[in-house]
């Protein structure tokens, strides 16, 4: 797991940094017994990620076991603490709207319940402990080890060597610290989440077998491609939104960290801490961090605060690539063609707005092109039009490379609203994009697009 933020996302892919790896079955490990650690093994596999990994402990990592009934206690607690109920329900309602969710989504219950339903172990960043939760569990990809090891506890070294290197990076790499500086732009987290969980599943599997080379990276990243069915057919109801983010961190994250150990070992692999990638775009096509370093355009909404004096900001966030590409598979289907859309993303920025129980999100998406903001633009109105109907209020707007979206009863003063939001925002480092010549539908002023610095 990676370590948890000291104020952890409001978005349940922060959320799910408390997941250590994927348990889909049932199958006792031995490393606890009755509530006990064995403490030789712990010392045993401590010494050899020690040496398999390449990194040194800077101090001890404490281990202790909680049982399933603690773990939604301490998940609760941890949301408790950092986030209020009203933040809760505003991303959740604001994702929903924008097609990224279910409507009706209880934020909070699903995605405690989803990682509930996985936990098997974590390291706390705030403790600076392993948690190990005593129970019976099988990781559906680490049996494909079982071949290359003999010992009796094969689940169970791995996930504690899993976890061990979440240990590693923090005390080497300050990761928990370079998350809290990320806290508010998902996509850049979730990039540097799926390099943390992908290098702590190729060290804990090399653990286990006791090597690790290229050969090795290929067979976990292999087995990782069974994982997607193997969780949908066990978390079934799970909203995409929510699970799909955690599988890429495994599945992406392992095949992203792989590239960089066959660049140069786990020297390469160091480096990605200190140069991280900056979007899930980079860590689905890592010849974007590699090969041609395409880092995302900064988006940077401004101008709808004098519109909407009334309404109080209680989030922003990136969604990025992927959860452009979990919208349009959800809206679409998962072959549709509308997907590929996803893969021309260049940067965004969502606001979340609020005011009493009313929310109204207002969303920037640049595109690498002006073809594909208005094919954008062309099918996402009629989407939303599908799935809010009349009593939500929803206006799309395409300007140059990039879209403007505002959904909920902010939407309704939009014909003063987008003016100001494209007149004030930026993306990049371009200057402010002009009002003139606005693409648009339902209504708002339309013309030839004016050029805008699409990143």
């Amino acid at each position: 797991m990676v370590p948890a933020n000291e104020r952890p996302c409001r978005k349940p892919l922060r959320l799910a940094a408390l997941v250590l790896a994927i348990a889909f079955a049932g199958c006792a490990y031995s490393i606890v017994s009755a509530g006990q650690i064995n403490q030789a093994e712990v010392k045993q596999v401590k010494s050899e990620i020690q040496n398999i990994r390449q990194l040194s402990f800077k101090r001890p990592v404490p281990i202790v076991v909680r049982r399933p009934d603690d773990v939604r206690g301490i998940l609760v607690a941890e949301l408790k603490r950092d986030y209020t109920a009203e933040q809760l329900r505003a991303d959740g309602a604001a994702g929903a709207m924008l097609g990224l969710y279910p409507r009706g989504i209880d934020l909070e219950a699903a995605t405690v319940k989803l990682l509930k339903s996985q936990i098997a172990a974590f390291y706390d960043p705030h403790t600076r402990q392993m948690i190990m939760v005593e129970g019976a569990l099988k990781v559906g990809f680490f049996k494909s080890a079982a071949e290359f090891a003999a010992r009796r506890d094969l689940v169970g070294e791995m996930l504690l060597a899993h976890e061990l290197t979440h240990a590693l990076q923090d005390q080497n790499f300050a990761l928990g610290r370079k998350l809290d500086s990320i806290r508010d732009d998902s996509d850049r987290a979730l990039a540097l989440k799926a390099v943390a969980e992908g290098d702590a599943t190729l060290a804990g599997f090399a653990c286990v077998v006791g090597r690790m080379n290229d050969s090795i990276a290929s067979l976990v990243t292999g087995s990782l491609a069974k994982l997607p069915a193997i969780f949908a057919a066990q978390a079934k109801g799970t909203p995409k939104g929510i699970g799909q983010p955690l599988i890429f961190q495994y599945v992406e994250g392992a095949r992203f960290v792989a590239q960089a150990y066959r660049r140069g070992g786990w020297a390469a692999v160091d480096k990605l801490y200190a140069n991280p990638p900056e979007s899930t775009q980079q860590i689905i096509d890592p010849a974007l961090y590699f090969d041609d370093p395409t880092p995302p355009a900064k988006v940077t909404l401004a101008g709808y605060q004098p519109i909407l004096a009334g309404w109080r900001k209680v989030d922003g966030d990136v969604y990025g690539e992927l959860l452009l590409q979990i919208i349009l598979r959800r809206n679409f289907g998962k072959n549709a063609p509308e997907v590929a859309l996803a893969r021309r993303w260049a940067g965004d920025e969502l606001v979340v707005l609020a005011r009493g129980a009313d929310i109204t999100a207002i969303w920037m998406v640049d595109f690498r092109d002006r073809d594909s903001a208005a094919r954008f633009s062309a099918l996402y109105a009629p989407m939303l039009d599908r799935t809010l109907g009349a009593a939500t209020a929803h206006r799309v707007q395409a300007r140059g490379s990039a879209v403007l979206v505002v959904v909920g009863n902010g939407a309704r003063r939009f014909s003063e609203l987008a003016p100001a939001v494209w007149k004030a925002s930026t993306l990049g480092h371009a200057a402010p994009m002009p009002i003139t010549g606005l693409q648009t539908r339902g209504g708002a002023r339309s013309g030839q697009s004016a050029s805008a610095n699409a990143g």
